[in-house]
């Protein structure tokens, strides 16, 4: 005899059959009873949604006007909150059950690399606040808003700040389109927890080349820790080239062995492999992902 889950099992896979809008109903249901969790990246001329949608992530993005988001900082929150808001409500997300991780936009955040005043011993952000390392950038160790990364090397944290009202601004933002945020990460930092899953434990030295809105950075990464990060002065696919092989040379000792890794938009995929002379190191990935894409691989954190 069938057990009772079954037999309801049965009963209900017949409904969904003779009634296909009951599979719709459904989905709401479940959307009442577990918030749904989004991606947003925000940019200062768009907005990009991602999520899942019968298993499968899918990617939303919407052209922004520009008087709504400046140097990663929102300028409107009422509108830009209603605009995000309507991008959900069109991707058939309610609001009120949506919760958030919000990737600061790349222009937003700064970082830097910091040994531990003890070998072996991992830094906390109390800790850090405590030390006031000068870390070189503009940002308060005491106004801002941290977020540490250990490293592969055991004495040193990535430290990622960002302006704490600028997050605050975020926050204010999404809290008019009725959204909490579960988690707030830097968009560079993200994806680059992505390339290190996808990297591994190796001890190559990495190149790791990012365009992000037709800008791009050079990432030099040594133990698995970033070791040089530079704005590129070049845009045109020929004088990049040079401008990037003349750091790599200076950055490496001759004939040592070096990885490549290209993370860009989709219209570069594929340019960096015809003149890329593999004696200079093996081209791992040739922009078959963008920064967002590699970010949204990286492994899930817990709230923070």
């Amino acid at each position: 005899m069938d057990s009772p889950a079954r037999s309801c099992m049965v009963v209900l896979a017949d409904l969904r059959d003779r009634f296909p809008a009951l599979d719709g109903w459904l989905v709401q249901f479940q959307g009442l009873l577990e918030p749904s969790r989004v991606v947003l990246a925000p940019e200062d001329d768009c907005l990009h949604l991602a999520l899942c949608s019968q298993g499968e992530r899918q990617i939303a993005s919407l052209a922004l006007p520009p008087d709504l988001c400046r140097m990663g900082q929102p300028l409107d929150h009422l509108a830009l909150g209603e605009t995000i808001a309507d991008l959900l409500l069109e991707r058939g997300l309610i609001p009120a059950r949506v919760s958030v991780d919000l990737l600061l936009p790349l222009s937003s955040c700064q970082w830097r690399v910091v040994q531990g005043a003890e070998p072996g011993q991992a830094l906390d952000v109390d800790a850090l606040r405590a030390l006031q390392p000068d870390l070189g950038w503009s940002l308060s160790l005491q106004e801002s808003y941290l977020d540490l990364l250990p490293l592969p090397r055991a004495d040193r944290t990535l430290v990622m700040g960002t302006d704490r009202l600028l997050l605050q601004s975020w926050i204010e933002t999404l809290a008019n389109a009725d959204l909490s945020v579960r988690r707030a990460e830097w968009l560079l930092s993200a994806a680059f927890r992505g390339l290190s899953t996808a990297w591994g434990n190796r001890e190559e030295r990495l190149v790791w080349l990012v365009e992000q809105g037709s800008r791009w950075r050079l990432l030099l990464l040594h133990g698995g820790c970033p070791d040089v990060d530079l704005a590129l002065e070049a845009v045109e696919l020929s004088a990049l080239r040079k401008e990037v092989q003349a750091l790599v040379q200076a950055w490496c000792e001759p004939q040592e062995r070096v990885g490549w890794w290209v993370t860009a938009s989709p219209q570069w995929q594929g340019r960096w492999a015809p003149e890329h002379d593999p004696q200079l190191g093996r081209l791992h990935s040739d922009a078959e992902m963008s920064l967002l894409d590699l970010a949204l691989t990286a492994p899930q954190e817990v709230a923070a």
